[in-house]
Parts: structure tokens; C-alpha cells; sequence
């Protein structure tokens, strides 16, 4: 579904992305690690087409995009979360993903009303917090829901964009033990219908969700296998993982 070959990006003299190959099969989750400064936030900015490359493809289901901004990749399905939240809290969480069911569509955007109050947006809205487990807050400001429930919330959105293609970035970032865990048996249960991509510090959500795993140090990726065999790759251990792992 993904295909990315030989990925640069240089800022002044840090080369951020130096010549990644990297590749996500469908329905795949594929995890991306690393030590802080390892080019994970670039590498994720230039496959949303929100950084441009200095050099190198970015291939999405045959179609090279390399040349796209991000907002022509949403259209083709890729879709992404932020490591910050990025939600409206003054809307309620329905309303939220109204106005991501709203873009879809090809509303107007004329004004906000339409999408808050034609059925046509308002239950694939519904259906989609019902399927991230928001039911029960459709109505709820989402500036009232808990930090683990604004990750979800902000899942939902992306989901509403019909994306062939989940870019998840640090989705369990700010989250206590409890959070975590609950967002670990979400992520869980996306994955079954879902092709994935996963930026995550946490590694237990690593090895639990992932299908293949990444490790990116420095630029590069050092490599990529399944989660059994990186736990045992030396070099992986030493570059990130820790002697002790």
C-alpha cells in the first residue's frame, strides 16, 4: 500500500531522513521507533505531506506521491492524528466528526450549520464514535472529555475521512497507565479493520499491536522485522531498546 525509497531531508547539516526504504502491506500494523532525535517526526511529516523531501519516491496504492500536499494525500486516504491533539473544543465530540464527515462528503462549507443538523452527516458521525467507543459522549464538549478520550476522538475524525490508511502519531502520548491501557485495547481493536501505521514511544503497545516493526536511529532505518525478531536484534538493543531489555 505504502512504498518509500531512499527518503532525504536535511536542515542545514542535520540530515534528518537519510535514504529510507520503508514499506506498509495492506492491513498491516507497522510500527516506527526510536530514540528521541532519530528523524521520526520528519519522516512522518513527509509521508502526510506536510514536509517536502529533499530526495527520494513515496509511492501510496501505485501512485506516486511525492510532489503532493497533505490535503490532496487525505483525499487519496491517507490519514493522520498529531502527536498533539488537534480537535475543536468548543464543539462536542459529534460535532466534531461531523465536520470530518462534512469534508468527505463535499458539503458546503458556506456555513457550520448544515453539519449540525443533516442526518446525512450526523449518523455516520454517530456510528463512527459508537466504533472508536464515544458512544455514550457524542454530546459531550470535547474540551470536557478526558485526555485519553480526545486521542480517540481524534481517531474518530480521521476515520470519518474513509482513509485507506492510518498514520498514528504517538497516539498514547500525555497517557497515564490506565489511559494507556485502554487505548491499547482500542488500537487493538482498529487494527483488525484498519491498515496502520504507528509512531509510539510505549513499547508494550508496540509489541502488542505491531506486525512489523521499524527502528529508525539517526535517519536511518537499522531495521525492520517482525516484533520477535527486533526484541532480539543486538543492534536494536543497543541503539534503543537498552543492554538490559
Amino acid at each position: 500500500m505504502l512504498e518509500v525509497r531512499s527518503l532525504v531531508k536535511s536542515f542545514g547539516a542535520l540530515r534528518a531522513t537519510d535514504g529510507i526504504d520503508f514499506d506498509v502491506r495492506e492491513g498491516e500494523t507497522h510500527a516506527v521507533i526510536g530514540p528521541n532525535g532519530a528523524g521520526k517526526t520528519t519522516f512522518i511529516g513527509q509521508l502526510a505531506g506536510n514536509i517536502r523531501p529533499d530526495g527520494g519516491r513515496i509511492r501510496f496504492a501505485g501512485e506516486d506521491i511525492t510532489a503532493l500536499p497533505a490535503a490532496q494525500r487525505a483525499r487519496k486516504g491517507l490519514a493522520r492524528s498529531f502527536q498533539i491533539t488537534s480537535i475543536y473544543p468548543e464543539f462536542s465530540a459529534l460535532h466534531n466528526v461531523a465536520l470530518a464527515v462534512q469534508a468527505t462528503s463535499g458539503h458546503s462549507f458556506r456555513f457550520w450549520s448544515p453539519a449540525f443538523s443533516d442526518d446525512g452527516i450526523l449518523q455516520p458521525a454517530e456510528a463512527i464514535l459508537r466504533e472508536v467507543g464515544l458512544g455514550t459522549r457524542a454530546r459531550v464538549l470535547a474540551a470536557s472529555l478526558s485526555h485519553g478520550e480526545q486521542r480517540q476522538l481524534e481517531v474518530a475524525m480521521a476515520l470519518a475521512t474513509k482513509p485507506r490508511l492510518l498514520l498514528l502519531d504517538e497516539p498514547m502520548a500525555g497517557m497515564g497507565a490506565e489511559e494507556s491501557r485502554r487505548m491499547i485495547d482500542f488500537l487493538g481493536t482498529l487494527k483488525q479493520r484498519h491498515t496502520m501505521i504507528l509512531v509510539e514511544h510505549d513499547m508494550d503497545a508496540v509489541f502488542r499491536l505491531a506486525d512489523r516493526i521499524s527502528v529508525l536511529v539517526y535517519g536511518r532505518v537499522i531495521a525492520t522485522d517482525v516484533p520477535e525478531r527486533i526484541k532480539l536484534n543486538e543492534e536494536v538493543r543497543r541503539a534503543y531498546l537498552g543492554e538490559d531489555s
